[in-house]
């Protein structure tokens, strides 16, 4: 009996040891607290103690937001979506500091009805805390995705954003211009800024360096005031203005009815240091029963199921609207943001239980202006496309499960690994080069299209310099179906993380149309399936005048895969386990675009 209590024993004395040696040498466990652990590694153990020789009790996924509750030297203790704790090795995750600054500054959260869910964290996974009724407010504190985190009386707690509405506490005053000889440049009214971030700080100036006023939130549009360098000035909700980084929002003009473009194609100010640089050589409206309140709103949602994989959404509104879209993954849902109108007598759930979707919520999002979001649950692989009528009051959202058998037979797809030879591309701090991981990644992509039946040619297959025009020459001499070139991209500001896609800008003829159509389809494709399968932040498709793009003649992408110089996604960037993704990703998007083209 004795010798069967000794390791009890022995436990509670290194445990003892343990909080006196963390005393003893100036360690808090407790210190980090209040801090936010994002896991980098693909799968990452949770110990029972801070150290490999203690046991592992779970794992964590990458991008996986843990509590930090305290740290012994490089190891972090974390709180745990069951409600338990354990500890994480501190390089094989992410330390986001708490945020001096309100998210939410200046916001409170309105609950749109009973018995509303208050949790640990953001998402279901999370454990209840307590219950909210309607109309009850709290402070805003921060969002992450669609989740809003509120003050409580007692503690904090988590919400989804789409049973509450966002209402501005009280006006802020107009913020100074920033000190500084930086010259700015009006814009004089003729644009917006789309907030693309989730949650974007802004500041006092054009700059990291200048103070943080308050914050705004995904899919905030924003009048630009003016321009210095990458920095916008912008007109606030709250009657103030200030500077927000270029690099967070994507920029739209200011049309009297406008039109939706895209998600994400914007000729926005995102540095990258990572990829080529150019060379410089109908709908009819019958809905007539608008009210005669001062905003709009959603009149209805018809849903119509097809027995090919399919499922459609019809959303009309009583006044033109725009949208933003993006994806979440983890489970996978589509969130539409629809801006300007209220959501009407939409239900906050309604079961669809289709084969490509099984619920939509929806909700207030935001007052002042209106912003209805709608989140579709989408089940496994599915793909969506987002529409909106040339009268700009009728949204479609098309989900649908692509088949891929045979679509890539016999297509001839040139792949384009970015830089080589002499030009390394973007450098990581750890010194991997771009070039080597593009063409690896490119040659992972080439066994699996051809393992499809697909022709594939490589634009390069060694480390060795080919000139820009020479890419393109290659596939418009081959008949190419599509053209596919991988970066890795980088920034100037090492916080910045994501994944891209490019296609070619244009220049307004119409002769180029169709292919710019197509390029769409191809990039919207290939992303959705990056962002599922990278996890990684969605920066969506945007538009360039990159010369790769510019010059060839079949439907045209450039995939900016993730940010060499963000800490975290380099490390990514040297496994295997990410590569192949990377690689599975691309190809299953270009499958996903062939197959649309052969039943269209």
């Amino acid at each position: 009996m004795k010798l069967k209590t000794q390791p009890c024993l022995l436990s509670i004395l290194i445990g003892l040891a343990f909080l006196v040696g963390a005393v003893l040498s100036g360690t808090n466990p407790a210190g980090a607290a209040g801090e936010t652990a994002v896991v980098a590694g693909s799968s990452v153990n949770v110990r029972n103690g801070p150290g490999t020789n203690y046991g592992v009790i779970a794992q964590a996924n990458l991008g996986d937001q843990l509590t930090v509750l305290g740290q012994s030297i490089d190891w972090y203790n974390v709180s745990l979506s069951n409600g338990g704790q354990g500890w994480v090795a501190g390089w094989l995750v992410d330390i986001q500091q708490p945020r001096a600054d309100s998210a939410g500054a200046g916001q409170v959260a309105v609950l749109n009805g009973n018995g509303i869910n208050v949790r640990e964290g953001p998402g279901t996974s999370y454990g209840v805390i307590t219950q909210g009724g309607s109309g009850e407010r709290f402070p805003v504190l921060e969002s992450s995705g669609d989740w809003v985190k509120i003050q409580l009386s007692s503690g904090t707690g988590w919400v989804a954003g789409w049973l509450v509405s966002l209402e501005t506490a009280q006006p802020a005053a107009s913020q100074p211009a920033a000190a500084g000889p930086a010259p700015s440049t009006a814009v004089g009214g003729s644009k917006v800024a789309v907030v693309s971030g989730s949650v974007v700080n802004v500041r006092s100036g054009p700059g990291t360096s200048n103070a943080v006023v308050g914050t705004v939130t995904q899919g905030n549009s924003l009048p630009v005031l003016s321009q210095s360098s990458d920095w916008l000035q912008v007109s606030l909700p709250t009657g103030g203005n200030g500077w927000v980084a270029g690099w967070l929002v994507a920029l739209k003009d200011v049309v009297s009815a406008p039109t939706q473009p895209a998600t994400g194609q914007t000729g926005g100010s995102e540095v990258s240091r990572g990829r080529d640089r150019p060379d410089d050589s109908g709908d009819s409206d019958d809905d007539n029963d608008s009210d005669d309140s001062d905003t709009g709103k959603v009149l209805s949602m018809n849903v119509q199921k097809t027995a090919s994989d399919q499922t459609t959404f019809t959303i009309k509104t009583d006044t033109p609207v725009s949208y933003n879209s993006f994806f979440l993954s983890n489970p996978d849902r589509l969130v539409v943001d629809i801006e300007g109108v209220s959501p009407g007598d939409l239900p906050q759930t309604k079961d669809v239980s289709s084969k490509t979707v099984s619920k939509v919520r929806s909700g207030h999002f935001q007052k002042n202006p209106d912003v209805t979001r709608l989140v579709f649950e989408l089940c496994s692989g599915v793909q969506y496309e987002v529409s909106l009528s040339s009268n700009n009051k009728t949204l479609t959202v098309d989900t649908y499960i692509p088949k891929l058998d045979g679509a890539y037979k016999n297509k001839i797809i040139v792949l384009d690994p970015g830089h080589g030879g002499p030009d390394p591309g973007a450098i990581g701090t750890s010194g991997i080069q771009e070039k080597a991981v593009t063409l690896d990644i490119a040659k992972r992509v080439s066994k699996l299209l051809e393992a499809q039946e697909a022709k594939v040619i490589m634009a390069r297959s060694a480390d060795t310099d080919v000139s820009l025009a020479a890419r393109t020459d290659i596939a418009n001499k081959n008949k190419a179906d599509i053209f596919v070139s991988i970066h890795i991209n980088a920034h100037t500001d090492p916080s910045i993380g994501g994944t891209t896609s490019y296609i070619y800008s244009g220049t307004g003829s119409s002769s180029e149309a169709p292919r710019l159509q197509e390029s769409n389809k191809l990039a919207r494709s290939i992303q959705t399936e990056m962002v599922k399968s990278l996890g990684l932040r969605d920066i969506g498709v945007k538009q360039a005048n990159f010369a790769v793009l510019r010059t060839s003649n079949m439907p045209a992408v450039l995939l900016e895969l993730a940010f060499i110089s963000n800490q975290a996604e380099e490390k990514l960037l040297k496994t295997d386990s990410f590569k192949n993704k990377a690689a599975e990703a691309i190809v299953k998007g270009i499958g996903t675009y062939f197959a649309q083209k052969r039943t269209a």
